[in-house]
């Protein structure tokens, strides 16, 4: 009945081909149901009125990047079009960058990407790919109007999904679509909230059939058991595709399926597929922004034998690290890691690993050019590597180099104002990046030159730079679009347009808030807190600046884009002050300093090196918390101290003048106060015509503006008020932080199943446990530091430690007596109030240097018995990196759960390895002669058996000797001397039997006085020799009489005829194949030695 069904919505689409818009339907069912019988399909595949495509996914098959729509486009236009597909592609306007990619999966089904991918431009390029596949449909129904039946499209990938909800958005009337559903089958995780958006869609305009249910059973309904296909290469090699299109969702949910099998269902993967596993997996993560899952996985790669082994994937391993590092904000260590590809490279001759591994060196002076506005001095680059850039084809880096390497200095960007052509590079960089399409790009340098005037005081320039990106960027995304009237507004506020200013930042507001985008909304109130500011309405600024405060809160920011968390609190601090609230100003001057410490102490270091970066630069906060301070000073009456901040605050203002224009006027007024107050009226007329030439230049600048310029930006019907309430902007804070935290908890809970294995006891030490879970704890949650110390009764042992701080046992115990007073633990940030509480247990690890901290003890009865500190140092770079720093009570809460179980884990191992030893004692003792040292009887029959599995097993022919040993005059001794004696000559005589034997076989104590060698060879010369051997030491020794008399403590006399010595019987065989055998020659050799002691003693005789 089903059939009948399906059949009946597939007839429905097609026949409204060309004339409904709406043309995309879902039929969903119950159980599973496949189409490959339908009776619509023959009849449909042979009309060639209609392009008829008929695809059913598989569950154990992983769906391929935008299947079946790339394979649709393949077959039509070799089927119908004339021409070359290059040519097409072009037509179809798709990204020069991409072009490659479809050619080759046309071609071949090899897709080869000649130009990486940069962070920054992952989701433009997902978007352009998608606009193009949808552009190539749209043209081919040109030739054929296209019918798509898609079954089990619950198992599509991401990018599949998001094709389809832009024809949705975009409908075509030549394209029609049914999607198949098995209600039963769960969606893939990685693309619910694109089926959602789907099914919205669809059910808005009724085009969702329940068609009933097939009664047909599938035997796992589930997820799980999607792509379970067994040739992981082969799995891998599709993963490689799947990625090289950008569906990182898809690929990670593969990758992520392999990685659980490989941790906890041990299957067998050869070294080589791992190490493609753990390289694919490491470029998913880095495209995905999961950093610290990126780097676990290189980790693991650089660990394989194959990669240590080959010098190609040692230059290829440190490029990928020092890639992650680079987009964490570790600068330093990713050029490292990029010379350390260099060496590689060059050891192996590769002069595209050379390449690629300069290029990292250089993008990282530059952060990867992820979240940097501009670079603050002109970069060098060697011209080799431009040649290189040019030869690889590397077009949009180059872009990106001409962009920001060069043209960074203001008076540069000042000459432009009129042509861009006097910006030699930056204008061929936008040149270049038209070229190739990059848009996005285009906006970014805009941006830059933008960020450059307004920053150094020439806001006319930035206005024209706005209005020009408005004009390129205008109707291809609404972000650009907010972004942009923020900035106008910014540069309206600098040329003292106040008012208009804020209809700018109104609009704004209300294109992020439908975007849903708090961090942006952040920017506009910072933005509008300088507006306020300048109208000396502090109350409205200190309320737009905790707004923007609790988007970073909430959602664990670093910063915002625009501005530091340092200048934010130095304008708290500003904006209290001005309203008289001196305690909050302190709390805020507080925070600000803590943040500014480093960036001092990082100037002190560096004074004499170039800083390269924009975000090196902390004048204005600097500015701002001298400037704050003075006025603090002044309401206490310190006349001195209040000079001297002002002094400071000058030369900052200085420094940061197009940055500080919100309070440039306000700092002017407040010294020709304090110089009226002290009666000094000639520096009260030298500020005074300061500020009147400031203010004048201001009006010039803003007389030269051409307002005419802001008549394209529609600002809507009311831009005087903003149609945003802010109960709604406060909801949506609420609603995206939850969301993040939900996805925070989600990673962590998946992390949890990784850890278990990691502190697995099975089959490792201690040491070699703990080291291996940090590693992977330390990515995983982007930590720089950290200290672990178990606690036992001999004292504190400390198993983990890379803080590079010195600790003595006294540090150590003065730590542990601290937290003793902190038994819940504790986690503070720079941004915390309780960060100076904790001030001497940071002090140990540089309070100035650490960020944010998490220290997490573990106690039983009141004592410590281990104890977690980890922490985040301060960086060089916070807009650049992408991975969250400041701790809070969540991380705490999570790593106590982690390491309790870490404890547990050592305990036990600590257990097992007591019981190991007792056993192992046990065992010693019950084949050990606890007298002597060597084996005893059982001891001896054990080791037999062993040699006997050993023969077992081997095709050789085993050849055994075996010497019976009795000891004669052993009773005289006994009888003389005493048992203790006696023991003495057992245990002589065994040391001389032990070293005889040594090498090749063994000795045991047979009992009493006998003992029985068994020795790996039957050849007489060697076993006479190593008899003789004995008895040569035996008479060496002189009846051991030295030894004897140190232990009575007397002289002792001995006749030859009564001395110790012993008899021999040898026997041996030339083929031992079983214990028997072994039996047989105790038996022979027994014979022969009672024939040596009842004639003359003392020697040895063979069988």
């Amino acid at each position: 009945m089903i059939e009948k069904y399906f059949n009946g919505v597939i007839e429905q689409v097609y026949h409204r081909i060309g004339t409904a818009e709406k043309n995309i339907v879902m039929a969903s069912y119950n159980n599973d149901f496949s189409v490959s019988g339908l009776e619509n399909k023959k009849r449909y595949q042979e009309d060639d009125n209609v392009f008829f495509a008929c695809c059913e996914l598989q569950y154990e098959t992983l769906s391929g990047a935008y299947a079946p729509f790339l394979d649709i486009i393949c077959d039509m236009f070799r089927k119908f079009v004339k021409g070359d597909f290059e040519a097409f592609l072009r037509e179809c306007g798709t990204y020069e960058l991409h072009r490659s990619l479809f050619l080759g999966y046309y071609e071949d089904g090899i897709c080869k990407r000649e130009e990486g991918v940069l962070l920054n431009e992952v989701e433009y390029e997902q978007r352009r790919m998608t606009e193009a596949i949808v552009a190539m449909l749209k043209k081919l129904t040109e030739y054929r109007p296209i019918m798509i039946v898609i079954n089990r499209f619950q198992l599509a990938g991401r990018s599949s999904m998001e094709l389809i909800y832009r024809l949705l958005t975009e409908p075509c009337t030549e394209i029609g679509i049914v999607l198949g559903v098995n209600e039963m089958q769960p969606r893939l995780d990685m693309a619910v909230n694109m089926w959602d958006a789907i099914v919205e869609k669809l059910e808005d305009s009724s085009q969702i059939y329940h068609i009933g249910s097939s009664g047909k059973h599938r035997n796992r309904e589930n997820a799980e058991d999607v792509a379970e296909e067994k040739n992981y290469s082969h799995m891998l090699a599709k993963v490689e595709t799947i990625i090289t299109f950008l569906d990182c969702d898809q690929a990670k949910w593969y990758l992520q399926k392999l990685e659980y099998k490989l941790k906890f269902e041990d299957i067998f993967v050869d070294d080589i597929t791992l190490r493609e596993f753990y390289l694919l997996y490491t470029r998913t993560a880095i495209l995905r922004a999961e950093l610290s899952k990126a780097l676990e996985m290189v980790d693991s790669a650089m660990r394989l034998p194959s990669v240590c082994k080959d010098l190609f994937y040692r230059s290829e391993c440190s490029f990928l690290k020092g890639t992650c590092l680079m987009y964490q904000g570790k600068l330093q260590q990713a050029e490292m890691y990029a010379q350390y590809a260099r060496e590689e490279a060059q050891k192996s001759g590769n002069e595209k690993q050379i390449f690629k591994a300069e290029l990292l060196s250089v993008m990282a002076r530059m952060s990867g050019w992820y979240n940097i506005f501009f670079c603050i001095q002109d970069i060098p680059i060697h011209e080799g590597l431009i040649e290189k850039l040019m030869q690889n084809n590397y077009r949009n880096h180059l872009a990106h180099i001409y962009i920001y390497a060069y043209d960074n200095r203001p008076e540069m960007v000042a000459r432009a104002y009129r042509s861009e052509a006097s910006l030699l590079y930056f204008s061929k960089g936008v040149a270049l990046a038209k070229e190739i399409g990059n848009e996005q790009l285009v906006y970014d340098a805009y941006q830059k030159n933008i960020m450059l005037a307004s920053t150094n005081g020439m806001n006319e320039i930035a206005m024209l730079y706005s209005v020009r990106t408005y004009q390129f960027m205008k109707s291809r995304d609404d972000v650009y679009e907010g972004r942009i009237l923020s900035g106008i507004g910014y540069n309206l506020s600098a040329m003292g347009k106040n008012r208009l200013a804020e209809h700018y930042y109104n609009r704004a507001i209300e294109v992020f808030y439908h975007l849903r985008l708090p961090e942006d909304i952040a920017e506009v109130f910072y933005n509008r807190a300088l507006n306020y500011i300048m109208q000396e309405n502090y109350a409205k600024a200190e309320h737009d600046l905790l707004m923007a405060m609790k988007v970073i809160e909430k959602l664990h920011l670093n910063s915002l884009r625009v501005c530091n968390l340092s200048k934010l609190y130095g304008l708290l601090a500003l904006v209290s002050i001005m309203q008289k609230d001196r305690f909050n100003c302190e709390r805020y001057l507080l925070n600000c300093r803590q943040f500014l410490n480093y960036i001092i102490e990082k100037e002190k270091e560096n004074e004499n090196e170039e800083i390269i970066h924009d975000y090196a630069k902390c004048d204005e906060d600097m500015f701002l918390y001298t400037f704050s301070m003075a006025m603090l000073n002044r309401m206490d009456g310190k006349k001195e101290e209040v000079l001297v901040s002002f002094e400071q605050a000058e030369r900052f203002l200085l420094q940061a003048e197009g940055n500080e224009f919100f309070s440039y006027r306000l700092f002017r007024k407040e010294r020709m106060k304090l110089f009226e107050e002290m009666g000094r009226s000639e520096r009260c007329q030298m500020e005074r015509a300061t500020l009147l030439q400031h203010e004048e230049i201001n009006s010039q600048a803003a007389r030269l503006l051409p307002m005419n310029l802001l008549k394209e930006i529609d600002l809507g019907e009311h831009p005087q008020t903003c149609a945003v309430r802010e109960e709604e902007i406060e909801a949506l804070i609420k609603q995206e932080g939850l969301l993040q935290d939900y996805a925070t908890s989600r990673r962590q809970m998946e992390f949890i199943s990784t850890w278990q294995k990691l502190i697995d006891v099975n089959g490792s030490n201690v040491e070699g446990m703990v080291q291996n879970a940090f590693n992977t704890f330390m990515n995983h949650f982007s930590l720089d530091c950290a200290l672990y110390i178990c606690y036992h009764e001999d004292g504190a042992h400390v198993l983990y430690n890379d803080t590079k701080c010195e600790m003595t046992e006294a540090d150590i115990a003065a730590i542990g007596n601290t937290m003793l007073e902190y038994p819940q633990g504790f986690a503070v940030s720079k941004i915390s109030d309780s960060f100076l509480e904790h001030q001497d247990t940071i002090g140990y690890f540089g309070i100035d240097d650490v960020c944010s901290f998490v220290a997490a003890p573990f106690l039983k009865n009141g004592k410590l018995t281990s104890l977690l500190i980890t922490y985040v140092r301060m960086k060089d770079n916070w807009h650049g990196s992408i991975e969250r720093y400041m701790l809070n009570e969540d991380d705490l809460r999570i790593y106590s759960l982690l390491f309790r179980e870490m404890e547990y884990s050592i305990n036990r191992m600590e257990a097992n390895d007591k019981i190991y030893m007792m056993n192992r004692k046990l065992q010693e003792a019950a084949v050990t002669d606890m007298l002597t040292g060597i084996y005893n009887r059982a001891g001896m029959y054990e080791e037999i058996q062993q040699m006997i599995e050993c023969y077992r097993v081997s095709e050789k022919t085993h050849h055994v000797g075996l010497m019976f040993i009795d000891l004669d005059n052993f009773k005289h001794y006994n009888d003389t001397f005493g048992h203790d004696v006696g023991d003495l000559i057992l245990k002589e005589m065994a040391k001389i039997f032990r070293k005889a034997v040594k090498g090749r076989g063994f000795v045991a104590r047979y009992g009493g006085d006998e003992f029985i060698m068994i020795l790996n060879t039957d050849a007489r010369e060697i076993l006479e020799q190593i008899a003789k051997g004995i008895y040569e030491k035996i008479n060496s020794t002189q009846g051991f009489q030295r030894q004897i008399e140190n232990y009575l403590g007397h002289a002792i006399t001995t006749t030859e005829k009564s001395r110790i010595t012993c008899s021999i019987g040898i026997a041996s065989a030339g083929d031992v194949r079983k214990e028997e055998d072994i039996n047989e020659l105790i038996r022979s050799a027994d014979e022969i030695l009672y024939k040596v002691k009842t004639g003359e003693k003392g020697h040895y005789a063979f069988l």
